[in-house]
């Protein structure tokens, strides 16, 4: 009897193990499809040239330069070291060093293209990452809810979850950051287990969290604010342990003082320790250029109901995309019937959710994870909207900020979805896993939105799945507007527009705190030099485009129009000039506007001048 039953949990755990293997490979699959088929955006330009050890002040300011000196920080820097890519990060960007020392040891395995880095290779680190994340779901799954089922299902998302998929194909730290949250999440969602049963979290166990913590915040410092949901969590829970007696009347401070209460004191502490040592630095650029964009420009109706729509479709995201992106009629078609499908896919599925979520919640070996990861959305996104309303800082734009929550959202629908696996002919010794045989026929078949017909529960689920493979498709091809910047769309416009030489020029503003410049601009140069070949005749460039990077430091009175004037005095006439992300009136330098020439063509804002003798 028990060399069988033996056998059988090894049979379970081999097949256990085919299935992680197979949704990592899938996943890692989908993350490699057309990796380096967009174009680059200003904030991967930058991890790039820091990965690289080198500095965005290696290129010339207030001068007209080539291509080649504008790409100088793109460039491999032979002898370049991980002390460089620290120094070079904390004098000029406002993040953490873990990941991008990371990315430049992984970068040095790569010979990089005609001397320039491999934009493949630097986004091929984070979707390793990404896929990695798979492996780590089923982790959280089962810590939550002690369910190979559940767990397996919540890795299945995870490989094909359209917002996990764009963030592990852009050249930045926030698949990293996932799996930082992640490993966090394990740990404190053990801690509410071992709370809920009164007892004490071991010491490794609260080793291991503030060493997570610690490490978390070195990736990106957002992953603070999935502390403090964890932290509000707890709080939450120590309050509701404090009101003790038969109708808990009373409350009872020395239930806080506990022994289990005491370890996750310990680890606050530690953790708080940690995060202490980077205050000088998190103090040093406070207020710098690189965090304004986040603060909205009116108080109008948008800034009241932009961070709750922009958080809805985050959340959605997670296991949904619609096709938002096109630009003929037909395109538009296909937009407007892609969103409608969803939405209604979307309320279905919310619907079948709210009512297996409500079921699961009765179940009492699923409580404490469900409340664990329910309490910690629930907290992370009020914590989110305080930060927009309280600080006026929207953190919902773009939804990248969303990593600080996002598993929690797939540990929550795969709990839901789990009663539905199962099938009317389940046998009922495999249902103790998490239902009986009454719940089994209860949740075997799902109402379709419209009619009386019906589909089978595990048909629902793996529509759920199949409804995530193809947003991440919708993903990996360009077709959703997730992916803001498109520095080609750009560049065939200039190319279109342009009957004389052309220069771009931008502005960079220089201040005493850290600050990278010229990266929007230089993420169009990587662009041209990546697949629009100068040299080339098909690509239609009289000559090579020029460079300016006029300086705007308001400190040393240095006004960017003026030294933009000064640098284009030495450019022979008459040529196209192309303003990229500011507009001063150069109509007093003998440059006209063709037609009041400016707009924003792939999210770059553009003004167009013909400047003639």
């Amino acid at each position: 009897m028990g060399d069988k039953s033996m056998s059988n949990n090894t049979d379970k755990s081999g097949r256990l193990a085919l299935w992680l293997l197979l949704w990592f490979a899938i996943a890692l699959a989908i993350r490699l499809t057309h990796l380096a088929a967009k174009p680059a955006w200003m904030d991967e330009v930058a991890t790039t040239l820091f990965s690289l050890g080198n500095a965005s002040r290696m290129i010339p300011l207030n001068q007209v330069i080539s291509l080649e000196q504008i790409l100088r920080p793109l460039q491999i820097t032979p002898g370049a070291t991980a002390g460089d890519v620290i120094l070079h990060l904390l004098a000029e960007d406002n993040h953490p060093p873990t990941y991008f020392v990371l990315a430049h040891w992984w970068m040095s395995l790569f010979p990089g293209e005609q001397g320039y880095a491999s934009l493949w290779a630097e986004r091929a680190l984070p979707a390793i990452f990404g896929a990695l994340a798979v492996p780590a779901t089923y982790l959280l799954g089962w810590l939550s809810f002690r369910s190979r089922s559940v767990g397996l299902i919540c890795a299945a998302l995870m490989a094909v979850s359209p917002f996990s998929v764009f963030l592990s194909q852009e050249a930045r730290h926030y698949s990293l950051a996932i799996l930082a949250v992640i490993a966090s999440l394990c740990c404190f969602v053990v801690a509410v287990q071992a709370l809920q049963q009164h007892r004490a979290l071991n010491w490794r166990t609260v080793l291991i969290w503030v060493m997570i913590n610690v490490l978390g915040l070195t990736i990106h410092y957002f992953c603070g604010l999935t502390l403090i949901a964890e932290g509000l969590t707890l709080l939450v829970m120590l309050i509701r342990q404090c009101w003790v007696g038969p109708q808990r009347r009373r409350f009872d401070l020395k239930e806080g003082l506990r022994s289990p209460w005491l370890r996750i004191y310990s680890a606050a502490a530690g953790t708080l320790a940690g995060a202490l040592l980077w205050l000088p630095i998190l103090l040093n650029f406070y207020g710098s250029p690189q965090t304004s964009f986040l603060k909205p420009g009116s108080k109008d109706w948008q800034y009241w109901i932009n961070p709750i729509v922009q958080s809805l479709a985050g959340w959605l995201y997670a296991v949904l995309s619609p096709v938002t992106r096109g630009y003929s009629w037909q395109a538009v078609v296909v937009i407007v019937v892609s969103c409608v499908v969803l939405l209604v896919y979307a309320i279905w599925l919310v619907a079948t959710l709210k009512n297996t979520l409500k079921f699961q919640l009765t179940q009492p070996q699923f409580r404490p994870g469900m409340q664990a990861m329910g309490g910690f959305f629930i907290m992370a996104n009020v914590l989110f909207l305080l930060i927009c309303y309280g600080l006026d800082f929207d953190i919902t734009r773009g939804h990248r900020y969303s990593f600080v929550f996002f598993p929690s959202i797939l540990i929550l629908v795969g709990i839901g979805l789990a009663p539905l696996w199962s099938s009317p002919q389940t046998p009922a010794t495999q249902l103790s896993d998490y239902q009986t045989d009454t719940d089994n026929r209860r949740f075997s078949q799902v109402k379709l939105p419209f009619g009386k017909r019906t589909i089978s529960g595990r048909a629902f689920v793996a529509l759920v799945i199949g409804v995530g493979f193809i947003s991440s498709q919708i993903i990996v091809n360009n077709l959703s507007n997730l992916k803001f910047y498109q520095a080609d769309r750009l560049i065939r416009l200039i190319q279109a527009d342009s009957t004389l030489p052309v220069v771009m020029a931008t502005q960079a503003v220089v201040t005493d705190q850290p600050s990278v410049i010229g990266i929007e601009i230089m993420s169009v140069a990587w662009e041209i030099e990546r697949n629009f070949n100068p040299d080339s005749p098909v690509h239609r460039w009289e000559v090579p485009p020029r460079f300016v990077i006029a300086e705007n430091n308001v400190a040393k009175n240095i006004d960017p129009k003026a030294q933009l004037s000064l640098s284009l005095a030495t450019v022979a006439r008459p040529f196209d000039l192309w303003l990229l992300g500011f507009s001063p009136d150069m109509q007093d330098k003998n440059c006209t506007m063709p037609t009041g020439k400016g707009g924003n063509k792939g999210s770059f804002g553009y003004v167009h001048y013909i400047c003639r003798s």
